[in-house]
């Protein structure tokens, strides 16, 4: 049904088997994220001064995330997203094959950086209300690329029948550093990986204005667009998992755009049946901010859905060890090394029919767990960074570190497991949660459709202790 004279409104994006549609999805407000609410000081007094009045102690933190400079202007994405917006090139080039163009931009954007590309087609649930940054520019998400009407006056549903195709462009985080989640070392990866990726899109979106195409930011939801696309499945944990790079991929804006391309489709690589067996996610999260139970239905879409907020709160606390947690994609089983042993498991998983992937995904796992462990708490040393000394006795050895050494320093740590804060079993004395573990009909726990009984496990107590009621309360039959 027509919302606008002149337009018609497509029906439901497939997703793939992660996420579905089954209702009404409203435009999101990019100034309703957390990011701005936390600028404006919807979230606290604590949330707001971290975010707005708190230079990171950690010098290699002030040049690559958002935020937590001494000064803006050493934050190359802050500057590259500021920069004035290029003109499209009034010459354009014909393109007579789409076909051809889709495998030229996307090889385009791969020799600029980019670790993964994918095509979809624009549909209005995908696009972010119609509403325009704030003026102030200390209320703005530093990556925020929307500037002034991009909607040029447009409803949702004719911006996608002007601009059809969403470009997705991203980075993955470097895998070893990432094993140090909780950490310096791992914001590392994860924020030098979103920086990337800025200069990335910045430099694909000029090339397709010289082409003579529109290219516009700050338009679509990156996760819609890139479960659309094919990047990947949607995870209990909330990220998008990919094939190869497991759930270690950044999801900035893509880019919209009316170069003609042939959309990508969604993918199937059992993450859909991984998740409702697996659960070291919600096990290992520190806020306990992951769900345990079944997915949900927020603003009209069937998903796993976090709890952002108790996630987000837990940052002021801890920035003296770490700015993004990243446990969540850490202990993800397709969180792995790119390695043949890897490809062949997801392979599997993906070509193994649907009824007989649950017993596969047992196996997976408890290979999983046997070799990897349930929890990651791997020591990693990098550029004079060690995970295994707790952070501000001897976290680093870098030229301008602010941290507050003292004079007496941590005696050398022996062994291979790293320094995580804050603890879970801190963690379990404030965030209380029930368990919702439901059980199928022959009695096992590990998933669960919503329509049978199940256990109540309450969680006021260590992540190993919860493991061990898993492993031992009955379920009712």
């Amino acid at each position: 049904m027509a919302v606008t004279p002149g337009t018609e409104t497509p029906p439901p994006p497939y997703l793939g088997r992660s996420v579905r549609i089954v209702g009404p999805v409203a435009n999101v407000d990019m100034n309703q994220t957390p990011h701005p609410r936390n600028s404006r000081g919807e979230l606290g007094k604590a949330l707001f001064n971290w975010y707005r009045n708190t230079i990171s102690r950690d010098p290699l933190t002030r040049v690559s995330a958002p935020n937590h400079f001494a000064d803006q202007r050493n934050f190359l994405a802050s500057v590259v997203n500021q920069a004035p917006k290029g003109k499209i090139n009034s010459s354009q080039v014909a393109v007579s094959d789409p076909a051809a163009m889709t495998r030229h931009i996307k090889a385009v954007a791969h020799h600029m950086g980019a670790d993964v590309v994918t095509v979809a087609r624009a549909h209005p649930s995908f696009l972010y209300a119609a509403t325009a940054p704030p003026k102030d520019s200390a209320a703005r998400d530093v990556y925020q690329n929307r500037s002034g009407d991009v909607y040029q006056g447009r409803t949702p549903e004719q911006m996608v029948q002007r601009y059809p195709y969403i470009i997705v462009a991203t980075t993955a985080w470097d895998y070893d550093k990432l094993q140090a989640h909780r950490h310096y070392i791992g914001d590392a990866a994860y924020h030098v990986s979103q920086m990337k990726a800025q200069l990335i899109l910045k430099a694909l979106e000029g090339y397709i204005k010289e082409l003579g195409y529109a290219a516009l930011r700050g338009m679509s939801n990156p996760q819609a667009a890139g479960l659309a696309s094919g990047v990947g499945e949607l995870g209990r944990n909330g990220l998008l998992i990919h094939r190869k790079f497991g759930a270690r991929i950044h999801m900035p804006d893509p880019i919209m755009t009316d170069l003609p391309l042939v959309p990508d489709r969604p993918v199937d690589n059992g993450v859909e049946d991984f998740c409702k067996i697996c659960r070291k996610c919600a096990i290992n999260c520190p806020t306990n901010s992951v769900p345990f139970g079944d997915k949900v239905v927020f603003n009209g879409v069937e998903k796993y859905k976090i709890n952002w907020l108790t996630c987000y709160k837990v940052r002021p606390y801890m920035d003296a060890h770490w700015g993004s947690c990243l446990t969540c994609a850490t202990v993800c089983p397709f969180t792995k090394p790119n390695v043949w042993w890897r490809s062949l498991t997801v392979w599997a998983l993906s070509a193994c029919p649907i009824p007989a992937r649950p017993l596969l995904v047992r196996a997976l796992k408890a290979i999983d767990d046997r070799f990897w462990g349930t929890t990651r708490q791997s020591r990693v040393r990098w550029l004079g960074y060690d995970s295994g000394i707790k952070p501000g006795e001897q976290a680093c050895t870098v030229a301008g570190c602010t941290a507050e050494h003292g004079t007496a320093h941590a005696a050398e740590p022996v062994g291979s497991i790293g320094y995580y804060a804050p603890l879970k079993e801190n963690t379990n004395r404030f965030v209380k949660r029930d368990v919702y573990w439901p059980c199928d009909p022959t009695g096992s726990r590990s998933r669960g459709d919503g329509r049978t009984r199940g256990t109540m496990i309450p969680t006021g107590t260590s992540s190993s202790t919860l493991r061990r009621q898993i492993g031992r309360t009955p379920c009712s039959t």
